[in-house]
This record gives structure tokens, sequence and C-alpha cells, in this order.
């Protein structure tokens, strides 16, 4: 093998060792606090798709955020209002309609252990049906052992 050759195979075996490196972090298990994070924020949605309104309640802080930037006839809308107004707003309807927000692609940061992000894809499912689709990003913090958001952010965007 001439020296242009073990060169050759030199890179090659670094690019590929580089690439199976990058490929075990993603695969990475979760930690206890990613996992009980996402957990949360999976019984969320599935509390908040069942209407189960008066169990959110406790899982905000004291002047927690929503955000919401949607697209409506092409054009984005931007609101924000504070989880209570909207917990208030969402109570109000008379005639809600049951729906699931299945998260994908989801990214979970804690630092400290008190701290914590959650980024992930979604879809709006509506009696089989996708009606919306977006991504959802939640800040939470711990709060006396349990984790409480922050702020929910979300883009919404129907599907055509």
């Amino acid at each position: 093998m001439n020296t242009r050759s073990r060169l050759q195979t030199g890179t090659v075996a670094v690019v590929l060792s580089l690439a199976a490196t990058a490929f075990s972090a993603q695969l990475r298990a979760q930690t206890t606090d990613e996992k009980s994070v996402q957990t949360f924020v999976e019984d969320f949605l599935l509390r908040l798709g069942n209407h189960n309104l008066d169990t959110l309640d406790a899982d905000f802080t004291p002047k927690a955020l929503i955000v919401v930037s949607r697209q409506r006839d092409g054009q984005w809308v931007n609101t924000s209002q504070t989880a209570e107004d909207w917990l208030a707003g969402l109570k109000k309807n008379p005639n809600p309609t049951t729906f699931r927000e299945p998260i994908e692609n989801v990214k979970v940061t804690v630092d400290g252990g008190q701290l914590a992000y959650l980024r992930a894809d979604f879809q709006v499912v509506r009696e089989g049906k996708t009606v919306s689709s977006g991504v959802d990003q939640f800040t939470l913090v711990r709060d006396n052992g349990r984790w409480k958001f922050v702020t929910i952010a979300y883009t919404s965007i129907p599907v055509k």
C-alpha cells in the first residue's frame, strides 16, 4: 500500500469514527430528568386534548405565558397571553372538540436539574385527521420537586 492509499484509508477511518460518535450522541438515552420533562409535557397535552382543563392550572408558574405564531390566510399572526387568561378562555368554550397532539423529533435540555426546555414537532389530530402542525417549545422550571411551565410557545400551520 503506498503512502497516498494509507492517507486516504486513514482519512476515511477518521471520518467514519467522527460520524459514529455524532450518531451515537444522537441516540443516547434520555436522562431521568429529560424523560420526566417529556412525560410531563405529553401528559399535559393528553389532558388538554381531553379537555381536563381543571387539572391544568397547577402545571403553570404564576404569570406563565402562552405565545402563538399562527398562519392564517397566508399571513402570520402572533398572540401572547398569560396562562391564566388562556385557560379561562378554554374553559368558556361550551363545545370543545377532543384532539390529540402527538410530538416527535423531541429535544430536551435540563440545566442544573431546575430549568428545562423541550422542543418538538407536532400535529393536531381531530377525528383521525391532521388539522394543523407546527413546532412546540416549552420552558419549564422545577418547583417543589415538580415541573411547571413558564412559557409555552408554538407555531401553528393549518393543513390544506
